[in-house]
């Protein structure tokens, strides 16, 4: 069930993040749209008529705070230590549109939604189709701005940049596939929609919120082979995007790596040899240890 995939996602962005304002955006986002799809289901249930009517003009309001949180995260994913808030302009834009659009909901004008006597069943109408067009329009601005960084930011904007086009790219097919494939009727039960959004969420939610492995720290940049997890696979994987995206870049990543163990090895010959001159050791607790040093460096 699509609203329990949500609450679950909900609780998991809340509980895995650092609960500043650019990690809440992702909880909100999977909390409201987990919302829409309860509303969905109770519209569908053997409540009170009265009450389903009730939801049936609630039902379109939770999607339109979805813009404005995109737009925050959009607008941070790159730089989520220095957050910026949206621009006055635009948060003005966006709250005239949440409060003009939820106030005619609720009043019941432009609801999506008709009763034939036995059932509800989808229509759409002049001011549904302008909320859809509002939210799908602040989307495609984020789409946008997510492609020029793809082409025009540094590499490691790049490498954020592909992660939310293709949680955006893969929320998008799978929304269209089901359109494509549902008949006007069948679209009262579009709760499934709201699984198209897990993917953005999850794959923008992965290199916002863990942005050091995005930063490939240095000291992390080894593989980490006795205690693999799935942090290790992020980075394997963005190991191979750098190298994609900049080669250049990513041989400089490498030779500082490189350089950073050539010292620590340095560090533990030096230490070794110290303690072998002054007696502490012997030759073959020497080798013994620097071996057992050398080993963890690499491999942990």
């Amino acid at each position: 069930m699509p609203s329990i995939a949500l609450l679950c996602s909900a609780i998991f962005f809340y509980i895995k993040s650092d609960r500043r304002k650019l990690s809440l955006a992702f909880t909100s986002i999977a909390s409201l749209m987990a919302l829409w799809s309860i509303l969905l289901f109770f519209l569908e249930s053997g409540i009170d008529l009265e009450i389903k009517f009730t939801i049936a003009n609630l039902i379109p309001i939770p999607p339109l705070f979805i813009p404005y949180l995109v737009n925050y995260i959009i607008r941070n994913y790159s730089n989520p230590n220095n957050l910026t808030p949206v621009p006055r302009l635009f948060s003005i834009a966006h709250t005239i549109a949440i409060i003009v659009f939820s106030i005619l909901f609720i009043l019941g004008i432009g609801s999506p939604f008709l009763f034939n006597g036995s059932s509800f069943y989808f229509h759409g109408g002049l001011i549904y189709n302008l909320s859809i067009f509002y939210i799908y329009t602040a989307l495609a601005w984020g789409m946008g701005r997510i492609v020029y960084n793809m082409f025009q930011g540094s590499y490691f904007e790049k490498l954020h940049s592909i992660y939310l086009f293709t949680g955006i790219l893969f929320s998008c097919l799978f929304s269209v596939g089901f359109l494509l494939f549902s008949s006007s009727k069948e679209l009262i039960h579009n709760s499934i929609l709201a699984i198209g959004l897990i993917f953005f969420l999850w794959f923008s939610w992965i290199p916002v919120t863990k942005y050091r492995l995005f930063n490939v720290d240095i000291e992390d940049f080894g593989k980490n082979l006795r205690s693999p997890r799935i942090s290790s696979i992020v980075i394997t994987i963005n190991r191979y995007l750098l190298n994609k995206i900049d080669p250049v870049g990513y041989k400089e990543i490498c030779d500082r790596y490189e350089k950073l163990k050539a010292e620590e090895l340095k560090n533990i010959q030096m230490s070794g040899i110290q303690r072998l001159l002054l007696g502490r050791v012997s030759p073959i607790e020497y080798l013994a240890e620097a071996s057992e040093k050398i080993t963890k460096s690499f491999f942990n």
